[in-house]
């Protein structure tokens, strides 16, 4: 296998990585309903076909009946009920904010609907170094906010969001850690009643979330919301990742299911019904996820919400999360950080994709934490476990890549002598063609085959025997993918500095510096590996090969950049010491 082919293989392989990241599979779409809140500003959503249909509907054909009420207690389970007086009106006599303060979050809340206005993170800036906030000012200006309640009747959805809620707070703690617990009650005295209750420890970003409602004196489950939109899509973030929000879903034990923002049409809301571990938004390093106390069978809505503002129509994501019987769920919201996730123990570090190689991945993810404790630097960091790997590797690639050269070298040789011999052929296969004699013309190929064999064997020279070259760089692949992996879902990586002008290893070179000097190291590379190689059009194409690479690149993370300019600077070093001992070999001969 040739140089050429070689680059084609790894050229394909980051083709797909990338093809893949940015156009994710989408599974098929579900048509059936659920109820959205058809009052107010929210309603400028467009709803999806059959919108209008009464969730205890059954669904599709061939499906099993969906659940009788998003917004009601399932059958045969019965649901929480509000904890307010009968028959007793329960409200405040204003609308008042309620201030979470913790060493991670600052949440903000309203009494009016009892749903949460503001939920930041202190350990996250945003671009301008403020802490970053999760909730979209999308969802302020629709009026289609965090734990807002939804219900089958439309006109008691807009009087549970309009309602000003009698706030409760509680200070404590448990087991030694620190709590903040807002309580809110709202009844009209007539039959229609919710409360809420949002209890969140001081060192954790996962809180609990207890629920119920009444209608008439019909314990309700609510559907949840966490909308519309999510995090920093909302013009705080700026860079290649800051405007990709995904759904995700875990339910019926398979697969996690991610779809990005853009495979949602505003008619077409993407629809799941079975049993729920769990349902949130996503962006590439923050989540907001709803996890039931227990997996349970649940309705799960993605939808685009509309909103048109100053001229400009925008769509942002919104999930509606129903789980009949259940009163109680846990909400993490907070950043995608493996060790933070993983010890939850709630399943929600399956967040981070590692991909198929993850076996692989975790490994050198867990290497470049650790030597993050004493580089200080997470771009140091890449550049000693690039120089590790490669290193590991060196004995394997420069024993292969020999073996290669020594081929490539006696291919060279004999290529006057194939070339001679060719165009004899052609001139008999010509002589024959003018006289129709079309056996003869496929006789002479035999011939000249078989005579291009026996050079082949007189030289020594086994054209598949560069094929043992291509092993060692075959093996690296699995690990150069999760390398990739790991450098572009790492929030370690993101707002890290390296030197000089990069201040964000998650971002782009903003001056494009690093891919073009990672071009040129490239085509350095190229120049010096294509000196043996005896068909000027391959030398050609390979020479092409690293502007491929540099405008593939130039909008790539930093990180990654940085880690292909250090594999480009070791692979020249390794390709000198192979020319080297080519040289003094053709001299010895």
């Amino acid at each position: 296998m040739d140089r050429r082919t070689i680059l084609f293989i790894v050229l394909s392989v980051g083709f797909l990585i990338v093809w893949w990241t940015v156009f994710p599979p989408q599974p098929a779409r579900r048509t059936p309903a659920v109820p959205t809140d058809a009052s107010g500003p929210a309603a400028q959503a467009t709803p999806g076909p059959g919108a209008a249909e009464t969730p205890g509907l059954p669904g599709p054909v061939g499906s099993t009946p969906s659940l009788a009420g998003v917004g009601g207690a399932a059958a045969g389970t019965p649901a929480t009920r509000p904890d307010v007086p009968a028959g007793t009106r329960v409200e405040a006599p204003s609308e008042e904010e309620v201030a979470i303060e913790t060493p991670l979050v600052g949440i903000r809340l309203t009494n009016r609907g009892a749903r949460v206005t503001s939920w930041r993170l202190k350990k996250y800036p945003d671009d301008a170094g403020h802490p970053l906030e999760l909730v979209s000012h999308a969802g302020r200006s629709l009026d289609h906010l965090p734990l807002q309640f939804l219900l089958e009747d439309p006109d008691a959805t807009k009087r549970l969001k309009e309602a000003l809620y009698r706030v409760t707070r509680r200070e404590g703690t448990e087991g030694g850690t620190a709590f903040t617990e807002v309580s809110f009650a709202w009844s009209d005295g007539r039959g229609l009643a919710a409360t809420k209750t949002l209890h969140l420890p001081h060192a954790s970003y996962l809180a609990d979330v207890r629920f119920a409602a009444e209608d008439g004196g019909r314990a309700l489950t609510p559907t949840l919301v966490w909308g519309g939109g999510f995090g920093a899509h909302n013009g705080q973030e700026k860079g290649q990742y800051a405007d990709t929000c995904f759904g995700v879903l875990n339910a019926e034990g398979r697969a996690i299911e991610k779809r990005p923002q853009g495979s949602l049409k505003p008619d077409a809301p993407w629809l799941q019904d079975g049993m729920v571990h769990w349902a949130g938004v996503e962006d590439k390093y923050f989540a907001a996820v709803f996890v039931p106390a227990r997996p349970t069978a649940g309705r799960a809505r993605f939808e685009l919400l509309r909103l048109v503002e100053d001229g400009k129509e925008e769509f942002h994501l919104s999930l509606a999360l129903g789980l009949p019987g259940l009163s109680e769920v846990k909400l993490f919201v907070g950043p995608k950080d493996y060790d933070i996730l993983k010890g939850m123990g709630i399943g929600l570090e399956r967040l981070l994709d590692f991909g198929f190689f993850g076996v692989i991945a975790l490994p050198l993810f867990y290497a470049m934490k650790f030597l993050q404790r004493y580089t200080g630097n997470y771009g140091w960091t890449i550049v000693i476990l690039t120089v590790v790997i490669r290193v590991l590797f060196f004995p394997l690639l420069y024993s292969g890549q020999i073996k290669m050269r020594v081929m490539q070298e006696k291919m060279k040789r004999v290529q006057p002598k194939v070339k001679a011999m060719r165009e004899r052929y052609h001139r008999l296969e010509k002589k024959e063609a003018e006289k129709g004699n079309a056996g003869a013309r496929h006789k002479l190929r035999q011939e000249m085959n078989e005579e291009l064999m026996k050079l082949y064997r007189d030289e020594d020279i086994n054209p598949l025997g560069s094929m043992s070259g291509c092993l060692p760089i075959l093996l690296q692949i699995p690990i150069l993918y999760a390398f990739y992996t790991i450098l572009s879902i790492s929030i370690e990586l993101r707002r890290a500095p390296f030197m000089l002008w990069i201040r964000d290893l998650s971002q782009k070179d903003p001056y494009y510096v690093t891919p073009i000097i990672m071009g040129a190291t490239q085509l350095v590379q190229q120049v010096m590996t294509s000196s043996s190689i005896p068909d000027p059009a391959q030398r050609r194409m390979m020479y092409l090969m690293p502007i491929m690479f540099t405008w593939i690149f130039l909008n790539f993370p930093s990180g990654l950049v940085l880690y292909w300019l250090v594999n480009n600077l070791l692979g020249i070093g390794q390709q000198y010491l192979i020319n080297k001992r080519a040289a003094n070999d053709k001299t010895a001969a």
